[in-house]
């Protein structure tokens, strides 16, 4: 949504687009989410503490701010590549995928986003490689790049492997960071949600066997929904992880390694369930039928967001 609202403020004559930080004190948010591959106009993070006051001035009248924006475009362009891995079924003509996002942010260590949903995947696929035991359906283990510019890796995964997504019974997702895991989130999807909790039931006790349904627009599970795929993410305690997101201060030393185990455990114990059920917990949808979820969840402005995008 910034990305429209940017554009429109360009279109009316704007100089430029402040976002005031929702971290503590005078921590910035970096983020370039949905500016992808360049903003209409530049937009920049400014402190809490330096919002508050620009609010306290502008209640005595306009306020005149000088910029010193001190930045550029570079030439030349970088291949990245998605990580994969599969775990074989016995039965390949379904498959559950299970990802995670591989990038981060520069002034950081991007341990909670996304290290830890990483060490999560890599460690699932560790437990259930180590059980020698073979899934119904293949499970696939995929490290997305480019989530940060609007899910480049997941949009490239789908279209390079359309072929295959009728195949997917569930896209499942960590990217909420290591707090401890309360449920999975649906994505709009309810048509799911009484077969997910009859099958997950062995989640309960773990205190995470609630569906929540709704949508998530910012990360890889949202370019599976416009794919029609069911999409689930890891619902998870809110904790500190909105302090620590995108700020300089997502380092390792924050991540509870309880909290990352118990996020493991519901992952894999999902993906080996939602594999070996006897049939798929939901279907894929149409692309009508996309466009009807996302209008009926007010998610129509958000698509341009969701598929990034374009040049203004």
């Amino acid at each position: 949504m910034r990305a429209l609202i940017a554009q429109q403020l360009a279109r009316a004559g704007a100089a430029a687009m402040l976002i005031p930080s929702d971290k503590p004190d005078h921590l910035l948010y970096t983020s370039a989410w949905g500016f992808y591959p360049r903003g209409p106009l530049p937009v920049l993070s400014i402190g809490k503490e330096d919002t508050l006051t620009l609010r306290r001035l502008l209640t005595k009248g306009n306020v005149a701010i000088s910029l010193d924006v001190q930045n550029s475009f570079g030439t030349s362009t970088a291949t990245e590549r998605n990580v994969i891995a599969e775990l074989p079924g016995t039965d390949a003509d379904e498959m559950v995928l299970l990802g995670a996002h591989l990038d981060s942010w520069d002034y950081a260590q991007g341990a909670d986003d996304n290290g830890s949903g990483v060490a999560a995947v890599l460690d699932t696929a560790r437990i259930l490689k180590s059980l020698n035991i073979k899934p119904k359906c293949t499970i696939r283990f995929v490290l997305f790049t480019g989530e940060e510019q609007a899910n480049l890796g997941s949009r490239a995964y789908i279209e390079k492997h359309k072929q295959e997504l009728d195949r997917l019974r569930t896209f499942l997702m960590m990217d909420d960071g290591a707090q401890p895991a309360i449920g999975l989130q649906s994505n709009t999807r309810d048509d799911f949600v009484a077969p997910l909790q009859d099958l997950l039931r062995p989640l309960v006790p773990m205190g995470a066997g609630k569906i929540y349904v709704a949508p998530s627009v910012d990360s890889d599970d949202a370019s599976f929904m416009i794919a029609g795929v069911p999409s689930l993410s890891l619902k998870v305690e809110p904790g500190d992880y909105d302090i620590r997101h995108h700020p300089s201060t997502d380092t390792f030393d924050k991540i509870d390694p309880r909290a990352l185990a118990l996020d493991t455990s519901v992952l894999a114990a999902t993906a080996w369930m939602i594999a070996n059920a006897p049939e798929r917990p939901g279907r894929r949808l149409s692309a009508q039928e996309v466009q009807e979820l996302l209008k009926k969840n007010g998610l129509e402005l958000a698509r341009e967001t969701i598929l990034g995008p374009t040049e203004p």
